[in-house]
């Protein structure tokens, strides 16, 4: 089985219904972003493939070779005709299940196993001709060639364009008047269309692979008692032939081969997410393609959440770009700052980078170097559970979980973990935590109201939500590199319970 997600073989479709949703969707609104795809009936049952995530960086760098494939427009072209090619095959199988008679069966099934290989042949003669560079492709490209070339598929495909070509010989020509039809055998030869092409000289055709049929082009599949009548009168006229089409297609146990199909349903995954980031592109949004490195140097220049920024082009409002930057050495990146400032929201666009880096996809950053992550785990501020110390609990019991499971190769990213606690206790497990996560070699994105984390060790990357420094306060939503001081994060408190000197004053004067 070839597999565009894994050198090795992969999961076929139907293993793909028994993978868990990634711990991680909702923390990072991933679960939000596959509504585009929910948006689409067709495409909606390939939202298990996000599931599908890497388990090495050798993985990682085949799926990015794919995709930067996919994003020639040549190649990508060549897919998409194969994918609509299968798609016709794939119908057509489906109208036989359809139809009233076992004439109607037969042929189906032999129009279906015409368009499947012709679709599979014209693909390797493309693959051929625009010479993709991934590994994948030129996999793709042998394994579809050695189908055609067995010696099963040449006598299948042989018998059934022969019976083809014997039905496309066949014409008939009927005249209608008010009472009665009559069918001729002798069909004229006389182009009856020719007169129309030279009136309609500037009408497109369109070429028969390119057509796609929604639903049966013949509206209901069963036939009248005037079809029926021809089609008797056409097995009278030639009953081997039919005999043949008969004994044919009804020996067919497996007309469409399941790993064409699972390749089919894998492109359409590629296909349909990197033309929504190309969308997304075209609005002006920066997104490119991340070096993987082996060492953990992570740096994302104008990255930014893309569930939130497409929201936020929707309502015609601004997308703030933000830059994340920590060398090899480095082992942890504290984000502090004001509430409502940003953190959150940097801390989903990098969880996002990362996850889309490991799947292949460009990433929605202006440029990228990011390192492979085998496990992506999350943990943000519980609302679950009663009171206080429900919610504290809830939380240790996630963190419980982490130390667990994570990796050497593990990204680790928290967000306001430990609110229900006294500040003091809050810094204290926090900064026990981070050390044992450090110890294991993970990488730490960690949002936190507790600034003094950051002043921990000279490894750690402190960065800083923004205010208007005017005395507002307002949001700048812009994060830098800078030692946290905690001012930002205390005046605004100060500021919503009302506790500076003018409102204070303005209080005691009053009395």
């Amino acid at each position: 089985m070839i597999s565009l997600f894994a050198p090795s073989e992969g999961l076929r479709f139907s293993e793909l219904q028994y993978l868990p949703q990634l711990s991680y969707s909702t923390d990072l609104n991933l679960d939000k972003f596959t509504e585009h795809m929910k948006a689409s009936e067709v495409s909606e049952e390939l939202i298990p493939y996000f599931n599908y995530v890497p388990k090495t960086k050798e993985e990682a760098v085949y799926r990015q070779e794919i995709v930067k494939d996919l994003s020639d427009p040549d190649i990508r072209a060549c897919v998409s005709r194969f994918i609509t090619g299968i798609g016709i095959a794939e119908r057509y199988y489906g109208y036989s299940d359809k139809v009233n008679t076992s004439v109607q069966k037969w042929k189906w099934r032999l129009d279906t196993i015409v368009r499947f290989y012709s679709a599979i042949e014209r693909f390797c003669v493309d693959l051929n001709e625009n010479k993709p560079k991934s590994k994948a492709f030129h996999d793709i490209h042998q394994y579809l060639y050695d189908l055609l070339k067995s010696k099963e598929v040449m006598e299948i495909r042989g018998k059934a364009e022969e019976i083809n070509a014997e039905f496309d010989k066949m014409k008939f020509h009927m005249t209608i008047n008010k009472e009665r039809a009559t069918l001729d055998f002798q069909y004229s030869d006389e182009d009856y269309c020719s007169s129309i092409r030279e009136a309609f000289p500037h009408a497109e055709e369109t070429d028969p692979d390119e057509r796609v049929f929604t639903e049966s082009p013949f509206g209901d599949m069963n036939i009248s008692p005037l079809e029926e009548f021809i089609l008797n009168q056409f097995i009278k006229q030639d009953k081997i032939l039919f005999r043949n089409l008969e004994t044919f297609c009804g020996v067919q146990k497996e007309i469409l081969i399941p790993d064409v199909l699972n390749l089919i349903r894998e492109l359409r995954f590629y296909l349909f997410n990197l033309e929504y980031f190309e969308k997304m592109k075209n609005h002006g949004f920066p997104f490119a393609f991340p070096e993987i490195r082996e060492d953990r140097d992570v740096c994302l220049i104008d990255c930014f959440d893309i569930v939130l920024a497409a929201k936020n082009y929707e309502l015609k409002q601004e997308v703030i770009l933000n830059d994340i930057v920590k060398s090899d050495t480095e082992t942890a990146i504290i984000v502090t700052g004001p509430n409502q400032g940003g953190k959150t929201t940097l801390a989903r666009a990098f969880g996002q980078c990362c996850y889309f880096a490991m799947m292949g996809f460009p990433v929605a950053a202006a440029s990228a170097r990011l390192p492979f992550f085998d496990r992506i785990f999350t943990q943000f501020a519980s609302i679950t559970g009663n009171g206080v110390e429900g919610r504290l609990e809830h939380e240790l019991l996630g963190v419980n979980e982490i130390l667990k499971e994570q990796t050497e190769n593990s990204l680790i990213i928290f967000n306001e973990l430990f609110t229900s606690a006294p500040t003091v206790d809050a810094l204290t497990m926090c900064r026990s935590l981070l050390r044992k996560l450090l110890s294991k070699n993970a990488v730490c994105f960690v949002v936190t109201h507790t600034f003094e984390l950051s002043f921990d060790s000279d490894d750690y990357v402190s960065l800083v939500a923004t205010v208007v420094e005017d005395g507002s306060y307002r949001r700048t939503y812009r994060i830098v590199r800078k030692p946290a001081d905690g001012v930002a994060y205390a005046n605004s408190i100060v500021g919503k319970y009302k506790l500076d000197y003018d409102h204070i004053r303005g209080r005691l004067a009053k009395r």
